[in-house]
């Protein structure tokens, strides 16, 4: 821990400006050496610098940027071409000021290495700790010393003078020094020495070649960024990897995520959209080359190799079996066919590689289950299992308890993908990586050189980011350096297992997992991508499905902002897709108690087509019952459709009452959320409709009716001869009802203005009917009665409307004279002036006409009332003889002109027909009663003239007979009351 804390000051070297400046993300490599990641500070760069113990110089530590180039050779002998170690670089003054007297020097040890362990203590330690030994000849850095300065240097050294002996590591050191002999700068590295190929025998070695990546995309062609087309492009990570192993006949097993193949399909295949997590606008990008050309270099890469396919995103499997969604393990797996669609070819030997290569006996269960795991799981040594009984580091090939039978398992060396995931890329970087792997790989074959059948396997980190040139060297090392023999992974699961101790899962690495209220979130958005897939048609790829297989990527692990961001973005990607398939009715009315709801669905997706059933229900099924929906079920959409559909309905009672529409699958499943379509009923029904038509029309009928009695009248006053028909009526009076006012017995013969002549009674016209008023129908008919009743006879056909038969009032009292009252008042000469009250004249006018009949009908008294309040004269009502009781029937011609004609000061009263009782003359025009008497405060004339003769009645008319009571002469003279 000291010495990490010492090698801080030094990470700065390169922070200033220089030809060795690094990188973003990049470390010193000033002193740097290979520090290992177990050091309680964690892991740290292959570069990060040590500090000599007495940390001289200490004020211009950090400032001197040293480098080295190359070290050979990678496996050292005793002569010859390999004889002589040689180690470049460069150095970098950073100070500011000339550093005098700077010189660079080489430090070993003469001893090999004996353990793992002990080569992480050197690696940790500064060079001038631990190695003893230093180079008789430095070399003067006089470029170096001035401001800003730089220079190369090359130091070299024979095999036999820096103490190689005998197979085995050796560390070697180089640091810069200034005038006072103070260390500046420094690195360690390490070199092998194997004299004879014969003295070990060769570790088995396999690599697995990730080609992995964290998630770009949210769904269909939507990228969160465009970095894959760089990281596929020469050069770039993923491009480095394929043209790495394609460089080689190093045998390789790629592990590959079918999400990263689908993604460069995508961009390969057109244009694509790039919007970032947190951004409302998008860029669309065209068709990316790079992508097309790395798909196709992969092809060529893999053709000679194996590989094995990941689920689909690479999911957390251990957090998704926690949080009991095993079947999004299986849904990842369906997937995962997507590398088989993309590279042609099926995956060799299926193998299964949990996240960091830990897995709980439950996930293991699950990923053999649905990956159909036939061959071996890869998984951690170190976290996963004990060490080996021997003490050494134990093969690769062992075995696991999965459902209580022992399953093949490849451990992978932890040490190696530790180092193998430094920063490679910084100055400096790819040599101290490239060297410690050689030197942990020898020490691994020294450790038992003479044991055959020992395994190794190599797997870098998921998103290993080497540079190109070491990617490819270590291929080439593994291949050729004499302690190593490179292998497939397929041949190296064929060794014997070694049998070792399985742990637990480790509880700190819980807290690297997706959480279960992320997953929780991201299960919704499940549900709502099962359910849209529920309904479309022939769709091309399972899109939002995906897309939620991408949010549970063990790539957000550590990233929990931007894994909220993702997920909020598919979901709102989601709901606009959902939503576009919808019931666009909202609001409907109903005319009546029953009819039909127009029900629309509508599909605003672009490109694709779906097919849905409408299922209705009421909410109040006693207000509101439905029938069947009309049109076939299941409904087909293409892009952009509509379809509306007839649902029957009927509501008890008005209001407004709504319908629950759901959208469901052909399968039944329910697919976004019910609409409500609100109904709303008027109880305006068909046969109200027809009432009210028929109301009108009846109205307009009457207007029409008026408008022709008006012209009548017109035309009769024009033609008037000057007859006034004022006098009174002839005729003794009848009874009338008790306590009613005086019953009118005459007409006053007095037209209303504009009325014609000749309304006088005609000697035949029999019981007071004259066909003078009846219209020509009724001169063409009958229009006297016959036997003792006036009024008898009916109507003819063709009568004037409201003409009747029959006479207003029947025979007249014996001993009182026609037109009179029992007092001897001639009827319609009231005294009293006020208005007549309702009802005096509908009962009394029929209830003491003598003959058969004895009053009017039921229409003529409710008539009559009605006419009474209306201030209307009750001759107005437009009552019918038609019946028995015609011979009290009112003249349906005599309508409202009694009012008119009290107004007028005209006495009510008229001439009677022969035979025809104290009944008026049909042909009156008027007639008035008591209930109909003059205006309040206008009192008649008295002595008013009489009505004279009235034509004679229509041919065929006979006159009245039997006991009608004393009435008028035939000569129609009027007789005065």
């Amino acid at each position: 821990m000291a010495a990490l804390t010492a090698l801080v000051p030094c990470v700065l070297a390169c922070t200033a400006p220089g030809a060795f400046a690094l990188p973003t993300g990049g470390t010193a490599a000033t002193g740097a050496k290979l520090v290992s990641s177990a050091s309680a500070a964690g892991p740290a760069s292959p570069q990060t610098a040590a500090l000599p113990a007495a940390e001289p110089g200490r004020e211009q530590q950090g400032k001197v940027a040293l480098a080295l180039s190359s070290v050979s050779p990678k496996a050292a002998e005793a002569s010859g071409k390999r004889g002589k170690v040689q180690i470049t670089g460069t150095v970098q003054n950073h100070t500011g000021r000339q550093l005098p007297g700077l010189t660079i020097r080489m430090r070993y040890s003469g001893s090999p290495l004996t353990s793992r362990s002990q080569l992480e203590r050197y690696a940790a330690a500064q060079p001038s700790a631990l190695l003893a030994g230093v180079g008789l000849r430095p070399v003067q850095l006089t470029k170096a010393a001035v401001p800003n300065g730089s220079q190369s240097f090359s130091l070299s050294a024979n095999t036999a003078d820096i103490g190689m002996r005998n197979f085995g590591v050796y560390p070697v050191g180089v640091e810069v020094v200034n005038a006072a002999q103070e260390v500046v700068a420094g690195v360690t590295t390490f070199v092998t020495f194997a004299p004879k190929a014969g003295d070990v025998k060769p570790v088995k070695i396999g690599w697995v070649w990730p080609l992995i990546d964290r998630q770009h995309r949210t769904s269909g062609n939507v990228f969160t960024d465009d970095d894959l087309n760089a990281q596929m492009a020469k050069g770039g990570r993923l491009g480095g990897l394929v043209s790495a192993a394609a460089a080689t006949r190093t045998p390789v097993t790629w592990a590959v995520d079918p999400a990263l193949l689908d993604d460069a399909r995508q961009m390969a295949s057109g244009s694509y959209e790039v919007q970032g997590l947190r951004d409302d606008r998008s860029v669309k990008k065209p068709k990316s080359s790079a992508a097309e050309s790395w798909l196709k270099s992969l092809k060529l890469a893999m053709k000679s190799d194996q590989y094995f396919a990941l689920p689909y995103a690479d999911p957390d499997v251990v957090a998704l079996v926690r949080n009991k969604q095993n079947n999004q393990v299986a849904l990842a797996y369906r997937n995962a066919q997507t590398a088989t669609d993309v590279l042609g070819a099926q995956p060799s030997t299926p193998m299964a590689w949990p996240p960091l290569g830990v897995a709980g006996p439950g996930t293991l269960r699950q990923l053999v289950k649905y990956g159909r795991v036939t061959g071996p799981i890869l998984m951690s040594s170190d976290n996963a299992f004990g060490p080996s009984a021997t003490g050494s580091t134990p093969s690769a090939v062992t075995t696991a308890q999965v459902d209580n039978r022992p399953h093949g398992v490849l451990t992978y060396d932890d040490k190696l993908t530790e180092i193998l995931d430094q920063n490679s890329r910084a100055p400096g970087g790819k040599v101290l990586t490239e060297q410690r792997f050689l030197a942990e790989t020898a020490m691994i074959t020294a450790e038992r050189p003479q044991a055959a059948g020992r395994t190794l396997v190599v797997a870098p980190g998921r998103h290993w980011n080497p540079s190109p040139e070491l990617a490819r060297q270590l291929l080439a090392d593994s291949a050729s350096v004499p302690w190593l023999k490179a292998e497939s992974l397929d041949k190296i699961a064929h060794a014997k297992p070694e049998q070792r101790q399985q742990k637990d899962y480790p509880d700190e690495f819980q807290g690297y997992e997706l959480g279960p209220g992320y997953l929780d979130q991201v299960h919704r958005i499940q549900e709502e991508a099962n359910s849209f897939a529920s309904i479309v048609v022939n769709s091309p790829s399972p899109v939002y499905e995906r897309a939620v297989l991408r949010l549970e990527s063990v790539s957000w692990r550590g990233k929990p902002s931007a894994a909220y961001a993702a997920r909020r973005r598919v979901s709102d990607q989601l709901s606009d897709a959902t939503g576009a398939v919808k019931v666009v009715s909202k609001q409907t009315g109903l005319a009546g108690n029953s009819g039909m709801v127009h029900i629309t669905v509508a599909n605003d997706l672009p490109d694709q087509t779906v097919r849905v059933v409408v299922n209705v229900a009421s909410e109040n099924t006693a207000k509101l019952q439905i029938g069947k929906l009309e049109g076939r079920s299941p409904i087909d959409l293409g892009p952009g459709d509509k379809v509306t559909r007839n649902l029957p309905v009927t509501a008890n009672g008005n209001g407004r009452f709504r319908l629950l529409i759901r959208l469901m699958s052909a399968d039944g499943e329910e697919y976004g959320k019910p609409y409500v379509v609100t109904v709303r009923t008027t109880g305006y029904g068909r046969t109200s409709l027809v009432i009210t038509g028929g109301a009108l029309a009846v109205l307009f009928v009457g207007v029409g009716v008026r408008a022709m009695r008006a012209r009548r009248r017109r035309k009769a006053e024009a033609a008037g001869d000057g007859r006034t028909g004022t006098e009174p009526a002839t005729g003794a009076p009848g009874d009338y009802y008790p306590g009613a006012e005086p019953l009118v017995a005459g007409d006053s013969g007095l037209p209303e203005p504009g009325a014609g002549p000749g309304v006088g009674a005609g000697p035949h016209a029999g019981a007071g009917s004259s066909a003078a008023s009846a219209g020509p129908a009724a001169r063409a008919g009958a229009a006297g009665s016959t036997g003792a009743a006036a009024g008898m006879a009916d109507a003819p056909a063709g009568a004037d409307a409201g003409t009747s038969a029959g006479s207003f009032a029947g025979p007249s009292t014996a001993g009182t004279p026609a037109g009179t009252d029992p007092s001897g008042r001639p009827l319609g000469r009231s005294e009293d002036t006020s208005p007549a009250e309702p009802g005096a004249f509908g009962p009394d006018a029929g209830r003491h006409a003598s003959g058969s009949g004895s009053g009017t009908s039921a229409r003529a008294r409710r008539e009559s009332r009605a006419t009474v309040r209306d201030g209307w004269s009750a001759a107005g009502s437009g009552t019918s003889a038609d019946g028995p009781d015609a011979d009290a029937g009112t003249s349906g011609l005599a309508d409202a002109g009694s009012w008119f004609t009290a107004r007028s000061g005209h006495e009510a009263g008229n001439g009677s027909g022969r035979g025809a009782g104290t009944g008026s003359s049909a042909g009156s025009a008027r007639r008035s009663v008591a209930g109909s008497g003059p205006e309040p405060g206008a009192v008649p004339e008295p002595g008013a003239a009489g009505a004279e003769s009235a034509p004679e009645s229509a041919p065929g008319a006979e006159p009245g007979s039997g006991d009608a009571g004393a009435g008028p002469s035939a000569d129609g003279d009027g007789h005065r009351g």
